[in-house]
């Protein structure tokens, strides 16, 4: 097998990852919106939306891991060329605020709401307003390494 085929290898592991990363938070925050909205109308229904929207991290991490695995592949392969340009150092501290973010923030704020499920409404709300905080980095961070890929700036 030529270091070609195993470099687009490689490459093709590290877009997958990052599409499964990506996609499954974009599903993530969609799912939430559909649970606030049952939430406020009928929580045996956000419980059921609460459920199907419960595999979604798995699915992330299975993403992150892609991502790492095949980008340190890369940069073997590559012998660590895009670590010295400046649109991949910018992306590689956003991919790692990201994982950050996931595990610190939305995870902790998702395993609160499950607690709190039942209890009052002004803790609940605090919460939803984190989960909001949380997926609005998320995306705008995924919008912004979309960017910095294609444009690839020095």
């Amino acid at each position: 097998m030529s270091t070609q085929i195993i470099f687009q290898g490689f490459v093709v592991l590290h877009l997958i990852g990052f599409l499964l990363f990506a996609g499954t938070s974009v599903a993530d925050f969609v799912g939430f919106r559909q649970f606030w909205k049952q939430y406020d109308v009928d929580k045996s229904k956000a419980a059921t939306v609460m459920q199907a929207i419960s595999v979604f991290p798995v699915l992330m991490r299975v993403g992150i891991g892609l991502i790492i695995l095949s980008g340190i592949g890369i940069m073997y392969m590559t012998h660590g060329v895009f670590g010295e340009q400046l649109w991949f150092r910018v992306k590689f501290a956003l991919v790692i605020v990201i994982i950050l973010n996931t595990f610190l923030f939305g995870q902790r704020q998702k395993k609160q709401l499950k607690k709190s499920f039942e209890t009052s409404a002004g803790t609940v709300q605090k919460i939803r307003g984190n989960i909001r905080l949380f997926h609005t980095i998320q995306l705008l961070f995924v919008f912004i390494i979309i960017l910095l890929s294609v444009y690839k700036f020095n």
